[in-house]
């Protein structure tokens, strides 16, 4: 449900519990679905997350917020890797080498942070410092 609510609307992301959708939103970037794990907390355990682009940074916080499912649009190279590691549904579309920034001329300032961080609640903080300073 949440990978067809994704798509048919155009959303950045969306969250699905229980089959009800409990967030969306079109905002795209790490601060949107940041804010959303801040603010929902707990509430999105269990729960689907279906989301345009999930690199490394996006992966973490979904493990933080503990997601049982996610689907990608498009996925990093090192947010498959951080799934590898542990027992979630995963289904993506595509696969990218590296999330890049908005103008395409580096590597996403939100991969670099966490880039050598494999637990999710240390990548929360680092994100958060670098979202909400």
């Amino acid at each position: 449900m949440a990978r067809e609510h994704l798509l048919k609307n155009d959303l950045s992301f969306v969250i699905v519990k229980n089959g009800e959708i409990i967030f969306e939103s079109r905002e795209g970037g790490v601060k949107k679905i940041l804010e959303t794990v801040r603010d929902y907390g707990q509430k999105l355990a269990n729960s689907a997350l279906a989301d345009k682009v999930v690199g490394k940074a996006v992966m973490l916080i979904a493990l933080k917020a503990g997601f049982d499912s996610i689907y990608a649009k498009i996925i990093s190279k090192s947010a498959l890797d951080i799934a590898s590691k542990v027992n979630k549904s995963l289904v993506y579309d595509e696969v990218v080498e590296f999330i890049m920034n908005r103008d395409g001329t580096d590597i996403c300032p939100f991969e670099k942070g966490v880039k050598f961080v494999e637990d999710p609640e240390t990548a929360y903080n680092i994100l958060c410092n670098m979202v909400f300073k």
